[in-house]
């Protein structure tokens, strides 16, 4: 009995902080107009940058959505790699989301790693493995700038680098 209490009142403080995280969100045309986005990246190209201005607030940063290309596992798997920098807005101010999002090769999206700011995205899909290249500058040169797929999707993708913000992230299934 005491379990299952517990139980309910995570499920409440979860179910009441995610409510309260999007009550000032205003943008479902927003986030349809991201969607289509990472459509229009995933049918039209390798490594093309789109930028839009999703929110038409003056100030605020632009949405930008880059596909990579695609991942090889060794176990046969092959996923699309998508960033997307996804800027919102509330009711007072401008939001931004950077994601690291992956697909199946029918472009459903299968999940996603939230890693903070934008410059920890990656920016290269080199033999299978996220390149940082953004990051040489802050970080220290002998240590990897990139993440290797080939063993397939990693439950936690650490960082390349210590010297940043947002350095671990689970992975967040789509399903």
């Amino acid at each position: 009995m005491r379990s299952y209490t517990i139980q309910l009142i995570t499920l409440f403080i979860l179910v009441s902080t995610t409510a309260s995280a999007f009550s000032n969100f205003t943008g479902d045309e927003e986030y349809i107009k991201l969607i289509k986005l990472e459509r229009k990246a995933l049918l039209n190209g390798i490594c093309k940058t789109y930028i839009s201005d999703l929110i038409g607030r003056k100030g605020c940063n632009k949405t930008k959505i880059k596909y990579l290309g695609i991942v090889h596992t060794r176990k046969g798997k092959h996923y699309k790699i998508l960033t997307s920098f996804f800027v919102f807005s509330t009711a007072s101010s401008c939001r931004g989301t950077s994601r690291i999002k992956i697909f199946d090769m029918q472009n459903k999206f299968i999940g996603e790693y939230n890693v903070g700011m934008p410059e920890v995205l990656p920016d290269i899909l080199r033999d299978n493995k996220l390149v940082f290249s953004k990051l040489f500058d802050k970080c220290n040169p002998k240590k990897r700038l990139s993440i290797n797929l080939r063993n397939g999707l990693p439950k936690i993708l650490s960082a390349p680098c210590d010297k940043i913000d947002g350095g671990i992230s689970g992975f967040s299934s789509g399903i």
